[in-house]
């Protein structure tokens, strides 16, 4: 603590060197002149009187308020947004100490002639704003992602990629925090790709993409944080509002493969009401359906002894899922008075996820069994109850806030699974027969509160504090039971031991930051800040009492700076640090032996260490005309890198790769895999996104990203340095037609690339999507057809003195998905707070 009033001392003492000059506020509400509704992002700026030079400015919030601080004078005020005729106030405007504050009230702007000539379009916001420390995807129009889920949705994020296994990777690396509405998704569920498929895209209002959080956040994730913002449900107008969305869909009978069903249905629903008072607001929401999954492999493997193959398998698999899922979510928010509002809500989700897969093997290099066939089916049930409490305090001074966030969440889950094989001789004859069954448990109690206040001085300062903590325990329990034949022929079924394993794991974090920031000058802001943060895990192996628990606590300091210098209007640049760290998590630690198909098997290291990050980056944002133009560079070093590493098992690479786990002589010749510190890592790259407003009804955007991965060579990778290259790109065209017709196309490719042991094949595809308003906009039709070439497909090959794999695989496209949504009312929509008058100003109740 002595270091951090040391560092928070320097960083007041420095910043108030800058010494602070008269200024008030203009503010005001823009509304669209023919519908009367808010118009957001709109630009607001201030013009000298004497040569119409540019002064400062500002962009409209989603209820159209604005605010724009300037120094004492005389102003024009100037308003434009795409698609209307711009607005100048009719007087000129003067802040002086005698009025320091002036409110325009409503201004009405117009669509322009021009625009409505050409098509009836509704003003939309940008796809990509850019703010001081993130960005922020609006993805509420993307028609893309119609009757699909949150991964579609991630899919369609600049930056972001999803592999086939569900891993979300931002700018390539797989290390990155996700939160739901600002919370961990552990809140939800334990299972990442699993939420995102429960999330129905309908409910997601925007992505935001923080690639050098502030130390307000938590600092988990070497890349940074992809925070999805739900649609707020406590946030609509007077009255009842509310959505509804129905969209049905599924690949096209002729390309689904024999032996699967022809037809795998996708049904995607949501309702969300909304009912408002000037003293209360009470909001209920619920979503459901089923997510039908399926997609076909290969493999060829070769296990080798000094690159000498042993044993060579040729595999075929088809795999298909249902994830079933449902959730309801009720609260309220009471407004105490105009100064203090508390919130409370229950959610309760749930579902059921179905997988089957069937595999056949030819073993090509033994003269004994020749053909394998194998049948997975799993079933996996879970429950998660969620109950938050927030309490929100304001204050006279405007910016200042205090507010008290707690969340509970209950989940728990069970399932069961089977996995059948059978073996065929040279005579065709089938026989040794196996079979492992699955029960698995799971009880997890995670309490998250945060404690936050803000408090602004100096008139364009701010200084933030708080709390965070997050207390977790986690109950899971997998037992495996194996029936085969024993040596008198004889079908027996035993616990399987090794795979066996009852696990209890808690964390806890606990952490204390501040922020220090503001303007200073003309165009610049500037923000330091520290987190101070304890945490501890512990692990108990239940069944195998001999095993050694685990108990790992950390004192960490993780600083954060942020610089941002507005050259004018229309150019920014920022520099941003940061601190990050990578915590492993149950299963890398627990020494639990998953074996699965095609004879692998992974464990975790109890060992392992979390691995810490620092991040530079430096961006750079200009709009040229119809362009809009983001350039980033970027540069991280990571030590003691976590990563996977894989060998084939036997006594010896047992020994030198884990000697941790006890060997056992039945899974020789098995691709074992498991978690390792290496020494240093290094990231560094560019980031180029591109909209482009080509006529008054397209628009562009595009966006590349090109990175290198360098790991230092140490034992594991034989003293040799690695570095691989990669490379990913989107592109999206929106087309608003006339008749309120609206055309999205959509591409995206990554290059191939080489991880630590492995080269990923290319992956590229593109989707379609068509939408049709009806009943003046409060209704909306929606036809999307997913991968419409056919080729989403995805691979890897691995290529070393133990293991030669080839894989290649593909999903069942294309996917037609068709939509409705109908709005209730207005929709949900920006509240009317209730301690504020239609011109901005405070009003009593």
């Amino acid at each position: 603590m002595k270091g951090f009033r040391y560092l928070l001392l320097c960083a007041i003492l420095v910043l108030g060197g800058y010494s602070a000059y008269a200024q008030g506020s203009i503010t005001g509400k823009v509304y669209d002149a023919k519908s009367g509704q808010a118009v957001e992002y709109a630009s607001v700026v201030l013009l000298k009187v004497s040569d119409s030079s540019l002064v400062t400015g500002a962009t409209t919030q989603p209820n159209g308020s604005f605010e724009v601080k300037a120094p004492y004078g005389k102003y024009i005020v100037r308003i434009s947004f795409m698609g209307y005729t711009t607005y100048t106030h009719p007087s000129i405007v003067s802040l002086s100490s005698a009025t320091p504050h002036v409110g325009l009230g409503k201004v009405q702007i117009s669509p322009s002639s021009t625009m409505l000539k050409e098509a009836e379009i509704v003003a939309e916001r940008s796809m990509v704003e850019y703010q001081l420390d993130k960005r922020v995807i609006n993805v509420d129009k993307n028609i893309v992602t119609g009757g699909g889920t949150a991964t579609d949705i991630l899919e369609n994020v600049p930056s972001v990629a999803i592999d086939n296994d569900g891993n979300v990777t931002l700018r390539g690396s797989t290390n990155v925090k996700v939160l739901i509405d600002g919370r961990p998704y552990e809140l939800l569920s334990s299972d990442l790709e699993s939420l995102l498929e429960q999330i129905p895209a309908s409910t997601v209002e925007n992505v935001e993409v923080i690639t050098n959080p502030s130390a307000k956040y938590d600092p988990e994730g070497m890349s940074g944080i992809i925070n999805l913002k739900l649609k707020d449900k406590s946030q609509g107008a007077l009255g009842l509002n509310g959505v509804a969305n129905l969209n049905v869909g599924t690949p096209l009978p002729f390309m689904i493969p024999d032996g699967m069903p022809k037809v795998i249905p996708t049904l995607m629903s949501s309702l969300n009401l909304n009912y408002s008072t000037e003293k209360f607001n009470i909001f209920f929401s619920a979503d459901g359906g089923n997510r039908c999954r399926a997609n076909t492999s290969t493999s060829y493997i070769e296990r080798r002894h000094d690159s000498i193959p042993y044993d060579i398998d040729s595999m075929y698999q088809n795999r298909i899922g249902n994830n079933w899922m449902g959730s309801a979510k009720i609260g309220m928010e009471y407004y105490i008075n105009k100064k203090n509002s508390i919130l409370v809500s229950y959610q309760l989700r749930g579902g059921n996820r179905h997988h089957e897969s069937v595999e056949d093997a030819i073993d090509l290099f033994s003269n004994g069994l020749m053909n394998y066939h194998q049948a997975d089916t799993n079933n996996n049930h879970r429950q998660n109850h969620v109950v938050n409490l927030l309490y929100t305090k304001k204050f006279d001074e405007p910016d200042r806030l205090l507010t008290f966030d707690a969340t509970f969440n209950h989940r728990q889950g069970n399932g069961n699974g089977w996995q059948e094989q059978r073996y065929q001789d040279a005579a065709s004859n089938w026989t040794n027969y196996y079979l492992l069954e699955s029960d698995s448990k799971r009880h997890n109690n995670i309490v998250n509160l945060k404690l936050d206040y803000t408090h602004p001085f100096w008139e364009s300062m701010k200084f933030e504090t708080g709390y965070e903590g997050q207390i977790q325990q986690n109950d899971q329990e997998y037992l495996y039971y194996r029936t085969e034949y024993d040596d008198s022929h004889e079908l027996q079924k035993n616990l399987d031991d090794a795979s066996t394993t009852h696990y209890r794991y808690g964390q806890q974090i606990h952490a204390i930051y501040a922020t220090l920031g503001g303007k200073f000058g003309k165009g610049i802001s500037a923000q330091v800040g520290l987190r101070g943060e304890y945490s501890n895990v512990n692990g108990v192996d239940v069944l195998h009492t001999d095993a050694d628990d685990i108990y790992k606590e950390y004192w960490k300091l993780y600083p954060t700076l942020h610089f941002s210098y507005d050259i004018n209007p229309m150019q920014s640049l920022q520099v941003s640090y940061s601190r990050r760290v990578r915590r492993p998590h149950m299963w890398d630690l627990n020494p639990y032996l998953d074996v699965r198909q095609g004879m692998e098997m992974s464990f975790g290291n109890p060992g392992l260490a979390p691995e810490f990050t620092n991040a530079f980056e430096v961006s750079y944002n200009i709009t040229v005309g119809k362009f809009n133009v983001f350039a980033s560079l970027y540069y991280r070093q990571t030590d003691s890198m976590m990563t996977r590493y894989g060998f084939v098992w036997d006594v010896a690479s047992a020994l030198y790769y884990s000697p941790w786990m006890p060997y056992n002589a039945e899974y020789d010749g098995y691709w074992a895999s498991t978690w390792q510190n290496l020494s240093k890592g290094r990231n560094y790259g560019a980031e180029l996104i591109v909209d482009c407003q080509v006529t008054k009804w397209w628009k562009l955007n595009a966006s590349v990203n090109l990175y290198q991965n360098y790991i230092e060579g140490t034992e594991l990778l034989d003293n040799t340095d690695r570095s691989a290259f990669r490379a990913g790109g989107k592109l999206s065209s929106f087309m608003g037609l006339p008749k309120d017709w609206t055309v999205q196309f959509s591409g995206q490719y990554r290059a191939p690339f080489m991880d630590l042991q492995t080269d990923m094949t290319a992956s590229y595809w593109c989707d379609l999507a068509v939408k049709k308003d009806l009943l003046q906009r409060r209704a909306t039709l929606n036809f999307r057809v997913a991968d419409i070439f056919c080729t989403g497909g995805f691979g890897h090959t691995t290529d070393n003195a133990q293991l030669y794999r080839v894989f290649r695989g593909r999903r069942i496209s294309p996917v037609v998905t068709v939509g409705f949504s109908y709005k209730i009312n207005n929709g949900l929509k920006q509240s009317r707070k209730p301690n504020m008058d239609e011109d901005g100003g405070d009003s009593e109740y």
